[in-house]
């Protein structure tokens, strides 16, 4: 029964498992205190060690290599004829030169196809420059001017600049329009263009105008009309 109380045997088996040293396989504890940051930069020190001593030795290897050395300290023999040496040294460098033209050629070839790349991204800009603007500003009024050239008087201009771009259906209507206008009203005289020089400074010089201003002058043109009116209905009944 649980409230009963163990037997001895078992109370000393449980005493003798309690207070144990804690072991590496029951938890994560490190035996020294060293920071990780620490043990973090040792490591790298210790890589970086690794890889300059197998630089090291691959480099004696290289150096202790028959093949290698031959090739390196490779000298006309005596009684060779240069053209035997020359033979010779094509033979035994031959795959090295194959490598060495490949690696310049696929450089050489990459540079080419991004200088085409490049030069036909510019062809496309100035084309679709040529059909929203009809080509850049001012292209068609450069001049050709002389080293030492020196300019007496300002430039003349006997028509004026062409329409660009989308400007140029709307300045082509624009102007076809004015002139349909001037068709269709005919001669005007003098006093007409003066009138209509006088209505539109006077419409100016009303935008212009103060509130207080505009109501003093809406209130003299209705006293000046009221004036007519009732002179005019006084002619009419004297006529009567």
């Amino acid at each position: 029964m649980p409230h009963k109380r163990a037997n001895a045997r078992i109370r000393k088996e449980r005493k003798q498992k309690m207070d144990l040293p804690v072991s590496k396989e029951d938890t994560n504890v490190r035996d020294d205190d060293t920071p990780k940051g620490f043990t973090r930069l040792f490591k790298y020190k210790e890589m970086a060690i690794k890889k300059q001593q197998e630089k090291k030795e691959a480099k004696m290897n290289a150096k202790n290599n028959p093949i290698t050395t031959a090739k390196k300290n490779i000298t006309i023999q005596p009684g060779e004829r240069l053209k035997d040496f020359v033979q010779r040294v094509e033979h035994e460098y031959q795959q090295e030169m194959v490598s060495a033209y490949k690696s310049t050629k696929s450089a050489s070839e990459s540079k080419r196809r991004n200088r085409e790349k490049r030069k036909q991204k510019k062809l496309e800009k100035i084309q679709k420059e040529k059909e929203l603007y009809g080509g850049r500003d001012f292209d068609d009024l450069k001049d050709n001017v002389k080293f030492g050239e020196v300019a007496d008087a300002p430039p003349i201009f006997s028509k004026l600049p062409k329409a660009r771009g989308r400007g140029k259906e709307t300045l082509e209507q624009k102007t076809k329009q004015q002139e349909e206008n001037e068709d269709s009203k005919g001669y005007e005289s003098e006093e007409d263009e003066n009138m209509k020089l006088l209505k539109a400074s006077h419409k100016r010089k009303i935008q212009n105008m103060s509130a207080a201003a505009r109501a003093q002058l809406d209130n003299e043109r209705e006293r000046a009309i009221a004036a007519y009116r009732a002179k005019k209905a006084e002619k009419m009944a004297q006529n009567a």
